[in-house]
């Protein structure tokens, strides 16, 4: 039976709950992980008085959140291994800097989950917020290794400066998707918005429902194809992780393939799918 945490108040209370993840349980008590202090708001309070805490940690190390979480950020923060589900809607910054193991969210999370992430997986079953995959502000770098899987819709600003790894949108992207992007792979299957890959030096982007703005004047068309890369993408996702059930059919198809963004070399690509 897993490690369960329960919070049953509904409040606005900020809760920060970096440090709560299953490298840091492992082998605690019941009571000594009562006995965690948190961020809460202006305090610091013990992790019993917040959420009630069942089960226990059993070989796969998972950590179950439940109950109200609306309130609660930096679910998986800095997590190396193990297993976090997340059961209801939750803050910002899920899965920061997170290095390995694997978040499954079954509902929305809130900004920059999987920002600077450096390995590990993070599954989102519902929508996510502005900043998805991203750089906290003032850094230089986002996520540099690891794999973003959100099911329904992200905010603006996905991908920003990202390094390596890969992020994929089942749903709709915001604006500036990819911007200052300098390597890696962002796939959305819905509408993009304004400015896709504005500032990008390296990287791939592939947007499989087409965009709702022109691409920056900054990139130039290099010709149309039916491009190996999407499918080994497809494949490797089908096979990988089966049970993130978005539609890729709609990239199997030719694809008009743009280089840019100039202003920064030219070096990445953009491919839409030809109408």
């Amino acid at each position: 039976m897993a490690l369960t945490l329960t919070q049953q108040v509904e409040n606005n209370i900020s809760i920060e709950a970096n440090g709560i993840i299953p490298g840091l349980l492992r082998g605690q008590t019941t009571g000594q992980i009562k006995s965690l202090m948190v961020a809460c708001g202006n305090e610091m309070i013990a992790l019993g008085e917040l959420f009630s805490v069942s089960g226990a940690m059993d070989q796969t190390e998972t950590v179950v959140f439940d109950g109200f979480l609306k309130n609660v950020h930096g679910i998986g923060m800095e997590m190396g291994s193990g297993v976090i589900q997340i059961c209801g809607d939750t803050g910002n910054r899920v899965g920061l800097k997170m290095s390995g193991g694997k978040i499954r969210s079954l509902a929305n999370v809130g900004n920059h989950v999987g920002t600077e992430m450096t390995g590990g997986v993070i599954v989102v079953e519902g929508n996510a917020g502005d900043s998805a995959g991203a750089a906290l502000p003032g850094s230089k770098v986002g996520v540099n290794r690891g794999t973003i899987l959100v099911r329904g819709d992200v905010g603006k600003g996905a991908g920003e400066s990202m390094r390596r790894g890969m992020l994929v949108v089942g749903g709709d992207a915001g604006d500036l998707l990819g911007w200052s992007m300098r390597a890696g792979t962002l796939v959305v299957l819905g509408k993009s918005g304004a400015h896709v890959g504005a500032e990008m030096k390296r990287g791939t982007i592939v947007l499989g429902g087409g965009l709702a703005d022109a691409l920056p004047p900054s990139f130039r068309q290099g010709g149309r194809f039916r491009m190996p890369a999407v499918s080994l993408i497809t494949n490797w996702l089908r096979q990988t992780h089966p049970d993130f059930e978005v539609d890729l059919s709609q990239l199997d198809t030719e694809f008009d393939l743009f280089h840019g963004d100039f202003l920064r070399g030219g070096r990445g690509e953009v491919l839409v799918p030809v109408s």
